[in-house]
Formats: structure tokens, sequence, C-alpha cells
């Protein structure tokens, strides 16, 4: 949804009857007999050692095996902020001369079964790194979105200087109140927390087709967790910022109802995926020329070519 308007009723119903399935769903014994599936991997290449104090975990999947250009270009403005990244890819297929196109950027490449969204890749990557705890910042992000537009040096100065221990980008009410976690940042006295790794080990794979329950339980929840473990958290755009009043029964989603209003005014530094293919679909395109052709022509160009607009 593209405008800050009311949902639906049968919206409203399908996710008033969702919260009440993931009671079911959050159970210890609901978990154990049908969330227990572990996701294969098929490959694991370490490039490098351990380089630096900030480690990037970057979840990417797409259809065919190939690497996009829009992803080289967030790689490689990732590295700048001095970075060791490590991408988890759960495409069909693993084609190793594109591979080797991520090389210069990567400290190491994993490859798994598609199961677990990107949480589950996250985790594997928690898992396959090993040293984790020797970096002093871990940002968590996905291809879900075209960018930067803006230089994210700025944003990482600004909470670096806080005693904030996981930031986000934007924040969200919708489903309820939560991070948006196409990308957190964790920080300070989180990461050795025993807390932050009890978050990631006793989290499950969810089927491709349970995404809901996924975002109540990690993205949502994770949320929840933080707040639950007196870990201070803080966003870069805050919604309440954008709007007033929040109503809980409306789309909440700020990166889609306020994406022309958050990049020209508050300098959000990417625009979702998701939008652009709505946007297209229903003929509203020019708006996304006119705001990339004026902050970052650079992003417009990918975007067209990822979308095949001429």
């Amino acid at each position: 949804m593209l405008n800050y308007t009311k949902k639906s009723k049968l919206i409203i119903c399908k996710e008033h009857l969702l919260k009440l399935l993931y009671f079911l769903v959050n159970t210890s014994v609901f978990k154990k007999i049908f969330l227990n599936k572990i996701p294969k991997i098929y490959n694991s290449i370490s490039f490098t050692n351990k380089s630096t104090n900030r480690l990037v975990l970057f979840s990417t999947y797409n259809t065919d095996g190939k690497i996009k250009e829009s992803l080289l270009f967030y790689l490689a403005k990732l590295k700048e902020l001095k970075t060791d990244i490590v991408l988890i890819d759960t495409s069909p297929s693993s084609i190793p001369e594109e591979i080797e196109k991520t090389k210069p950027f990567l400290r190491q490449y994993i490859w798994r079964e598609n199961l677990g969204y990107d949480f589950g890749s996250w985790k594997v990557g928690f898992s396959e790194i090993g040293d984790w705890k020797k970096y002093n910042q871990i940002i968590i992000t996905n291809d879900s979105i075209f960018g930067p537009i803006y230089p994210l040096a700025p944003i990482f100065e600004k909470f670096d200087s806080q005693e904030i221990d996981v930031w986000g980008l934007t924040d969200s009410y919708e489903l309820s109140y939560h991070l948006m976690s196409y990308f957190l940042v964790f920080q300070n006295k989180i990461i050795q927390s025993k807390e932050f790794e009890n978050f990631w080990n006793s989290m499950v794979f969810f089927p491709t087709t349970w995404k809901k329950f996924l975002i109540l339980s990690y993205e949502v929840g994770g949320t929840k967790y933080w707040k639950k473990h007196n870990f201070k958290t803080n966003t870069y755009i805050k919604f309440e910022n954008l709007t007033q009043p929040i109503f809980k029964n409306y789309y909440n989603n700020p990166t889609h109802v306020f994406w022309e209003k958050i990049i020209s005014k508050n300098s959000f530094p990417f625009l979702k995926k998701d939008l652009v293919r709505t946007l297209i679909s229903t003929n509203e395109f020019e708006s996304v020329k006119n705001v990339l052709g004026k902050y970052n022509p650079e992003i417009l160009r990918l975007v067209e070519k990822e979308n095949s607009i001429n």
C-alpha cells in the first residue's frame, strides 16, 4: 500500500487471525515437531580473515544465480565503511563466475538451502563465521533495497557516539511496533551478551510460505526481546515523526507510505525493491524517476536496469 490509509476489514481480520495462530506456532512443542528442519550448506568459501571491527551479514537471493549490479554497488558501499562482509546466498543455483564478481568485497561466501528467509541466513552466518564475538559492531542487511542513495557514514557516526545497543534505519507499527530488519546494527554491550547469543541459537527455520510468522517471531519479536532485556534501541527515522496520530489499523510501513518524504526530506538512503515493482505495476514509476533523478541518478540507472526500463 502506497498511502497512509486504513486497511480493509478483511485485512484487519486476517491480521487478528494471524496473531492468534502465532501463539500456537510460537510454542516449543510446535517448533520441535514442525519447525525442526536445518538447511543444508551447499558451499562455504572463505576469502580473507578478520580485518576490521565491523561485520556485515548480508542475505541475498535471486532466481537465476546471476549477481545483479545493484548488489555489487551496495557491497562496495558497505566495504567503504571498513567492514568484513559475509554473503549468505539462498538462490537455486550458485554460478562460480558470478560469485567471483563479489570476491573483492567479501570475507566469506555461503550458499545454503532456501529455508528461514533472511533471519535464517543471518543465523547461518553467525554459525559459519565463528569469531563474530571479536567484532565491535555487527550489521545485518539484505538485497531487498536499492542504494545507498546517500552516504551511510554520517548515519554510523551519529550512532557510534551514542550508548545504543541496537539501531535501525526505520521503525514500523505494521503488525506491532518494531525496528525494520532490512538494516539492523548491533553494537556496544549487546554483542557479548548471553541474550544476543541465545536469540540466534534458539531461532528456528520457517518454511518459505510462513513469512508472516517469521516477522512476528524475529522482526517484531526481536524488538520486543531486546527491549525486554533492557538493551537500548533507536532508529534513524522515527515513524512518530512522520505522522501524528499513528493509527494501528493503517498501513504503517514508512518505506512504502512515506518513501518520497523520507528520501527527499530525511536523507533516507534506500528504496525498497518491492515498492518499485508496485509503482511500475500502477504506472507510477515516474515518481521514482523524479526523486532518484534529483538525489542519485546512478541509483536510478540501477533501478531501471534491474526492472528492464528503457
